[in-house]
């Protein structure tokens, strides 16, 4: 990240690169789950993008709020390097007719399945008014699959590098006009636990509130410090695949326990990547409601898990002030 983070292969030689765009790269392979890349291939500071479109049948196990009108995989290269990114993008209309789009897993995926279930939890076992906080591209597929309110659905320039302006504002759908919102979360994400959740209260209407967080909400630090103008403590390493996996799990255990143990791992293509908590003992929000590996994690008060996917990738929590404990 180009932020302290240790750059040394697991063999221990220093691997030669900027670790700056891995997170927006890891954006690619982890939140949209299409990459045709390994994570070691780094982005260039200035980038033209071309994206080559493709129609796809609409998959039969689709289940989705709004019918689509067109389903797509976009192939986006980097014309300096050659560097390739896939992406699934679904074309729709909503109640008033307006045309929409949502980048979706690639069908058949484990990712697909599992928002797939998520979304049938979200209608059957959540109010039909109410509103899901989550980042933007999280409340895009709540929208298209449940039709739930959402927070936010379309990002503002200012979250994005300005080399990276010109593929966000065509996968987003478009970019918004007021910063506000996501600016909001991006603080509430960032910031204290508690005193989040009691503004989260406090502005919004009195709806059901619930907030999702997913593990691919990392690939979305560096929007997230953009926007709040504060650093998450946090550092991320690639461990490339070998044919030791019980080496390679060793590697990042002795990583993470370099600041304390606190860390999560992700499967990508051609290894895992690895975040770990490098701040306090009391992370900020985002980090606090993840499955880091906290030796006694407790969650806010004023807050309760309702839903968990299978290890842990999608996770909705329901904010109830009602059941805060008030310190005696």
């Amino acid at each position: 990240f180009g932020r302290g983070a240790d750059t040394r292969r697991p063999g221990g030689d220093r691997a030669p690169q900027t670790l700056m765009p891995i997170r927006w790269f890891l954006g690619g392979l982890l939140l949209l789950a299409g990459a045709a890349l390994l994570v070691s291939a780094l982005w260039q500071e200035t980038t033209l993008w071309k994206i080559d479109r493709v129609t796809l049948p609409i998959p039969d196990d689709l289940a989705s709020r709004y019918p689509p009108t067109a389903f797509e995989r976009w192939q986006a290269r980097e014309k300096n390097s050659g560097k390739q990114l896939t992406f699934h993008v679904f074309h729709f209309q909503d109640e008033r007719g307006k045309k929409r789009q949502t980048l979706m897993p690639d069908p058949g995926s484990h990712a697909w399945q599992k928002w797939m279930e998520l979304a049938g939890f979200l209608r059957d076992h959540t109010e039909k008014d109410a509103l899901i906080i989550t980042w933007w591209d999280n409340a895009q597929r709540i929208d298209f699959l449940t039709g739930r309110s959402t927070w936010v659905r379309q990002p503002p320039a200012a979250a994005f590098r300005a080399s990276e302006r010109s593929l966000w504002q065509q996968l987003s759908g478009g970019f918004s006009d007021n910063s506000d919102k996501l600016v909001q979360l991006a603080s509430w994400l960032s910031g204290d636990s508690e005193r989040a959740l009691d503004e989260i209260g406090d502005m919004l209407p009195e709806v059901p509130i619930y907030l999702l967080v997913t593990s691919n909400d990392l690939s979305h630090a560096d929007e997230i410090e953009q926007l709040s103008g504060r650093k998450l403590p946090l550092e991320v390493r690639v461990f490339p695949s070998t044919g030791n996996l019980h080496g390679r799990i060793s590697a990042v255990q002795a990583w993470a326990q370099e600041t304390g143990g606190v860390y999560l791992p992700q499967a990508v293509p051609g290894g895992i990547a690895a975040w770990r908590v490098t701040g306090p003992a009391d992370p900020p929000l985002l980090l606090r409601l993840l499955p880091f590996t906290y030796p006694h994690r407790q969650l806010p008060a004023t807050i309760r898990l309702v839903y968990q996917s299978p290890g842990g990738k999608l996770i909705l929590y329901r904010i109830n002030h009602a059941e805060k404990t008030e310190p005696h």
